[in-house]
């Protein structure tokens, strides 16, 4: 039987890269409290780059970690084909696995947990060379499989998947037909701790009405978030109601996320209503948040996503996407809807024109992430890693 816990562990994560998004903010706030909790020992290396941004790195040393190791980006992409260029290819893959699991060797990690599937590809095809005893395949939200040569080896090689969600396990059981005892799910914990602020000098600073209700999106300016969705179910809205929308993401992300913001700046300045809408880049979610008075989440796919877990830390109502992660937060809530514009348009007036479905809804969701809680999470890991090793 197993006996694995984390108290004096040398603990190394694997992030993608060094832009703060959902699954950044989780690996460090694990770092953060594997590091106050158990005396970890932590060491955070980026996969594919080291640009660091400065939400980023203030969360970094809000963890109590000054940097992210970076050796250089892999290339793992690799055919089942017989030709020069595939070669090649496998080669520079071996030549980079090499070099990694050398680097972090030397780090003499316990466990390597990986965040995502890149990384989660590589801490399974490397952490028996640098002297872990325990990995597992991360599975989070929206992500590409590649189902080349060496993800299927990976996916051979890693003893156990985790996924925050049910619908994230679906290609491992469907297509790699990875036996149901590997297969976990394991919602991640709220990765922020509520921080109570001066409500009125925010809306005064953003020159939002005072009385305005507020609406809010907390996403990613990425094509499977919807934030055009919402911004049209906003303008359906009656223009008398004292209403406020603000969109929040990081536009500097990518071009991708340059140019969604681009587009929605266009739609805010063709309907006249700049003054009803605001539309934010790197501004700290905990302003927005304490400002809100519902918060909602429409996109494409999700996996548990972190920001319906922070608008119920701060007890807000939710309208979600009814995906698989967010039916596990919001349980049989009636705000989890399909991606349509007149229900979504619909449930933001339901909220909009009662205060007291709001602190209904707020209340309900406050009890409820009660049990997404640090310990609960570090307790079933604990009992999953175990378990795979007996």
């Amino acid at each position: 039987m197993g006996n694995f816990d984390f108290k004096n562990k040398n603990v190394v994560i694997l992030i993608k890269d060094t832009l703060l998004g959902g699954a950044e903010r989780q690996a460090l706030g694990v770092a953060k409290y594997l590091k106050e909790n158990y005396n970890a020992q932590i060491e955070v290396v980026s996969i594919y780059s080291n640009d660091y941004n400065q939400d980023f790195y203030d969360f970094l040393n809000e963890a109590g970690l000054q940097k992210v190791h970076f050796f250089g980006p892999p290339s793992l992409a690799v055919t089942n084909t017989l030709s020069i260029r595939n070669l090649k290819k496998a080669i520079r893959a071996s030549l980079y696995l090499q070099k990694i699991s050398s680097e972090i060797k030397k780090m003499r990690p316990d466990i390597i947990i990986p965040y995502m599937n890149g990384p989660s590809k590589i801490a399974a095809l490397i952490y028996r060379k640098t002297g872990a005893k325990y990995t597992f395949w991360h599975q989070l939200g929206l992500e590409n499989y590649f189902r080349d040569w060496f993800e299927k080896r990976a996916v051979e090689f890693s003893p156990l998947f985790i996924a925050n969600a049910e619908n994230g396990l679906e290609v491992f059981r469907e297509y790699y037909q990875v036996p149901e005892n590997k297969l976990h799910v394991l919602p991640q914990y709220v990765a922020i701790q509520r921080e109570n602020l001066a409500a009125l000098k925010i809306k005064e600073e953003f020159s939002i009405d005072e009385n305005a209700v507020v609406i809010g999106m907390i996403a990613h300016y990425r094509l499977e978030k919807y934030q055009e969705l919402l911004l049209n179910a906003f303008l359906s809205l009656n223009r008398k109601t004292n209403v406020h929308l603000i969109l929040l993401g990081n536009k500097s992300n990518s071009t991708e996320s340059a140019e969604k913001y681009k587009n929605l700046e266009k739609i805010v300045c063709e309907s006249g209503l700049q003054n009803k809408v605001s539309l934010l880049s790197e501004v700290s979610i905990h302003k927005i948040l304490n400002i809100l008075d519902i918060g909602v989440l429409v996109s494409q796919i999700e996996g548990t996503p972190n920001v319906v877990m922070e608008y119920m830390t701060y007890g807000l109502p939710v309208v979600a996407t009814h995906h698989d992660g967010c039916k596990g937060l919001l349980g049989d809530s009636t705000f989890l809807i399909p991606n349509d514009e007149k229900i979504l348009s619909a449930k933001l007036i339901e909220l909009v024109n009662s205060k007291e479905k709001r602190m209904e809804e707020g209340n309900r969701n406050l009890k409820r992430i009660e049990y997404f809680s640090p310990e609960n999470y570090f307790a079933k890991l604990t009992q999953i890693l175990n378990k795979s090793r007996s």
